[in-house]
């Protein structure tokens, strides 16, 4: 079985509308995506200061996403997103790997692949799908 991950920012990605609303598109494609490609989420969105995974995964399925949460990037002031998500690559084994924000300046930064820059206004969309379906396919 292959380690495949998604780096998941929530604002913007998949929450464009209200902590407690999140849009329906997004969360029904990432869902999709996740379970076609057997992706492991890893969250990187500062909702993992406050949330424990199991919190979250209680959240995902509550808005409906049902692939369970593999993880949290390291907590790193200094580095920000790019940072973060570059130590966790470094300690830790995978062949594949997404990563969704909608703020992706500091992740390029980085020199980090496979970033998928998502509209806050309009969150994950069958055009950043098909972006991430082609990434998985290819690379």
């Amino acid at each position: 079985m292959k380690n495949n991950y998604i780096f998941t920012d929530i604002d913007g990605v998949l929450n464009t509308i209200s902590k407690n609303d999140w849009n329906a598109i997004s969360v029904q494609l990432y869902d999709e995506l996740c379970e076609e490609f057997n992706l492991k989420p890893v969250i990187t969105s500062s909702w993992r200061v406050k949330h424990s995974i199991s919190e979250l995964n209680r959240i995902f399925q509550y808005q409906g996403i049902f692939t369970n949460i593999y993880d949290f990037t390291p907590i790193i002031t200094s580095e920000g997103r790019g940072g973060e998500i570059e130590n966790w690559l470094q300690n830790n084994q995978y062949d594949n790997y997404i990563i969704l924000d909608d703020n992706v300046r500091d992740i390029e930064s980085y020199g980090l692949q496979n970033i998928v820059k998502c509209r806050s206004w309009l969150g994950f969309t069958k055009e950043e799908y098909e972006i991430c379906r082609n990434i998985l396919i290819n690379g």
